[in-house]
């Protein structure tokens, strides 16, 4: 077990710092380091669409061989039985309620119950009320972060993303301001780490693939309250590298911060992994057949279509073809 959790929550950690240090030595000890670190950041943004938009294509045109609807709930049946429209959706409304309740606001999580508490201590799920708050405020957070950050790509700053920068900060207590997205994001992903570590069942089956989004988000953020709080960033001048990234031009500041390269970078590597790794269920939960068929099974008769096209003798025209030897045979025919 030790074993286990070295090679997969130390590689995943030894390859974010390693993503830390690279372009902190590219910037400061090659002439052209900035460019190279930006190059790589504006390279990011075509291949997560790129990749994103084949991997969510061919989940569309993969063909459901089977109506596998995930019910919760008493289908649609008799009326004198109660339908749970939301647990067995029979309509489209309905499907579409229950996804939007799903995904939305993470309604699998508050169902979720302990496996064996008493005959299997330690393999049970955890807290899932506390599980729930955590998913709930890494994801409204992570949003909130994002949506602010439109302020680098826009001039002027658009009003919907001032109004939400004043709802999210603490006020005029502190200068810069504490904004309430940052600090709930970091102690979303320190509970979710953390809990990944404390139960048995969820360190046993870990792997880097589950480490390395933790760890790189936790450096991302790190890096971004850095650079808010603890350094005088010039934010007019990274304004102006992010709007040339984004039409295309390279115009690096005169003076590199280190911070600001690693923050970039560590972008750059989510962008390019986001569709690489089990980031992707953003899009997949929309597309499980699972969570968006109807529950119509005993209604409308599903065809599989991935089933080859075969002629289909039926028994009558068998028995015309080999009448004959049959009755040679003494095997029973229904004509004579």
């Amino acid at each position: 077990m030790g074993r286990h959790l070295t090679i997969h929550l130390g590689g995943a950690l030894a390859t974010v710092l390693v993503a830390c240090v690279v372009p902190m030595l590219a910037a400061s000890l090659i002439s052209e380091g900035w460019v190279v670190v930006l190059s790589t950041f504006a390279l990011a943004a075509p291949i997560l669409v790129g990749a994103f938009t084949a991997k969510v294509v061919r989940w569309i045109r993969t063909p459901i061989a089977f109506r596998i609807p995930l019910t919760v709930g008493q289908q649609r049946s008799l009326r004198t039985i109660p339908h749970e429209r939301v647990g067995a959706p029979h309509t489209a409304g309905q499907v579409l309620l229950r996804a939007l309740l799903d995904i939305v606001l993470f309604r699998p999580l508050t169902r979720a119950t302990p496996t064996a508490r008493l005959l299997a201590l330690g393999l049970d799920h955890g807290t899932t009320r506390t599980l729930w708050l955590a998913a709930g405020l890494f994801h409204t957070s992570l949003a909130v972060i994002l949506i602010r950050h439109l302020r680098m790509f826009f001039e002027p700053v658009p009003g919907f993303v001032r109004w939400l920068e004043d709802v999210d900060s603490l006020g005029e207590m502190t200068l810069p301001r504490i904004h309430l997205s940052s600090v709930a994001l970091v102690l979303a992903l320190l509970f979710l780490f953390g809990r990944r570590l404390w139960l048995v069942r969820l360190r046993y089956i870990s792997l880097a693939a589950d480490y390395f989004p933790l760890f790189l988000l936790m450096a991302i953020a790190s890096a971004g309250l850095v650079l808010r709080h603890a350094l005088a960033t010039n934010v007019p001048a990274v304004k102006q590298v992010v709007t040339g990234l984004a039409s295309g031009v390279l115009a690096p500041p005169a003076a590199a911060d280190p911070f600001l390269v690693v923050h970039l970078f560590l972008v750059g590597v989510l962008l390019v992994y986001f569709p690489l790794g089990k980031l992707m269920h953003m899009p997949g939960t929309w597309l499980s057949p699972t969570l968006t068929m109807a529950n119509t099974t005993r209604e409308r008769r599903h065809v599989n279509p991935n089933n080859p096209c075969v002629e289909v003798l039926h028994y009558a025209a068998y028995e015309d073809s080999f009448r004959g030897p049959m009755i040679e045979a003494g095997l029973p025919v229904e004509k004579e």
